[in-house]
């Protein structure tokens, strides 16, 4: 027994095995050492059962092993069914977890595993957010609605922060806007979240989950990074995702390009080329495609969408894709992080390591360049698609928030073709 930890602990590569429990000094409760992302496997298969078919027939198939999670054959199974089926950048955070889980037992894999299951709870709160901004957005450029003080102030604080939103501020900004959708008695853009607005009570699991992770983000780096914090950070993740297990039946797609086709005495076709954003099981990850339709859309967008993502919600520029703006193959997706101390320009975050990516305004239009001429230069080109974040990022805050900045703010939409 370890006299420190009351405790033995056996390593066999994912497996983690504790003869006995683990003081955790961090939270004050006793946690059991169990392999990496067994709790995680186990629970959020069964979280999604009431929304995945798949889910269902492979619980059906391994109910005579009631410990299926345990068995490494078994469980890889399960894993990549709740990788490709929770929503798009979710998915593939989770993929990233579970191959965490499977290194020997390290300080790199313990941080690895702590800073990942802490993104992809943020990741996961951020995109309700942005969900609720655009869809807010849209509306308020056909109508007013009543936004008290302290709700416009929290919605600026969004928009103008210099420092990216911690948790509590986030799950804050999430119970502002659903107080404002009740408060104008608008329907939410996500049927699925009508339930979801109990999970907003201070002793809901959603919150109580929050609540841990945010302890362990603002731990010192020096006491995060142990063994129980893991199992703290993984049942945390788990009960969070739970709650949104209905996230399972949406996708997201990132719109690359739009082709135009029309013949005569036809109507006219488009050329939507994209790429759905997630883990394939039999595509590898994010693949790319393309559909002919009679409909055009966005070319700017990240689609968020349960059945046809014509119909989704747009949460560009929000969340961005990157390699899409400057026209570059597969995909770079960022989500919006905070303005540039210095300039005001537009940090984002780079999803794959959290790099801070800097969209700097450069104005192309007012160069005097005739339009031909930037469409022709692909510098330049890139320049006006970069522009068009921080003229929607500056027009989403006005219509918002009311803000009168930027009210030379061009109108982009004879730019459709770009």
């Amino acid at each position: 027994m370890d006299a420190a930890g009351g405790a033995q602990t056996i390593q066999t590569g994912e497996k983690i095995f504790n003869i006995g429990v683990i003081q955790n000094a961090t939270f004050g409760t006793v946690v059991e050492n169990r392999p990496f992302n067994e709790y995680l496997t186990k629970e959020l298969m069964n979280a999604i059962k009431p929304y995945c078919p798949i889910a269902v027939k492979y619980l059906d198939l391994v109910k005579s092993k009631p410990e299926w999670y345990q068995l490494a054959d078994l469980s890889n199974k399960a894993k990549e069914i709740i990788a490709s089926n929770y929503v798009g950048v979710i998915g593939i955070q989770l993929r990233k977890l579970m191959a965490i889980g499977k290194e020997q037992i390290s300080d790199s894999k313990q941080h690895n595993y702590i800073d990942t299951c802490i993104l992809t709870a943020k990741r996961t709160i951020q995109i309700i957010c942005f969900a609720l901004l655009s869809d807010f957005w849209n509306r308020k450029k056909e109508q007013e609605f009543t936004i008290t003080p302290e709700q416009s102030e929290k919605l600026a604080q969004f928009f103008e922060n210099w420092i990216e939103l911690n948790y509590k501020e986030y799950v804050s900004l999430l119970g502002c806007l659903f107080a404002i959708y009740k408060n104008n008695n608008l329907q939410l853009p996500l049927p699925e979240l009508s339930d979801f607005i109990s999970q907003l009570q201070p002793d809901s699991s959603f919150m109580k989950s929050c609540e841990k992770l945010e302890l362990i983000s603002e731990t010192p780096d020096k006491d995060r990074y142990t063994i129980p914090n893991c199992a703290t950070a993984e049942t945390s993740l788990t009960d969070l995702l739970a709650v949104v297990s209905f996230f399972s039946v949406y996708k997201m797609v990132s719109i690359k390009s739009i082709g135009y086709e029309e013949t005569r005495h036809t109507q006219p076709r488009y050329l939507h080329n994209f790429i759905s954003l997630g883990f394939d099981s039999k595509t590898n990850i994010n693949p790319e495609r393309l559909n002919y339709l009679d409909k055009p859309i966005s070319t700017d967008a990240i689609l968020l969408y349960k059945g046809n993502y014509l119909s989704g919600i747009n949460l560009f520029p929000f969340v961005i894709d990157l390699n899409a703006l400057t026209f570059e193959g597969g995909v770079k997706i960022c989500f919006f992080s905070s303005l540039d101390m210095d300039d005001n320009n537009l940090n984002y975050c780079f999803l794959e390591d959290n790099s801070i990516e800097c969209i700097s305004f450069t104005d192309v239009l007012k160069s005097g360049t005739p339009i031909n001429e930037i469409m022709e230069d692909k510098d330049k080109r890139k320049k006006l698609k970069l522009d068009s974040v921080f003229h929607l990022f500056r027009e989403a805050k006005k219509t918002i928030v009311g803000d009168t900045a930027g009210s030379d703010t061009i109108d982009l939409s004879s730019l459709d073709d770009l």
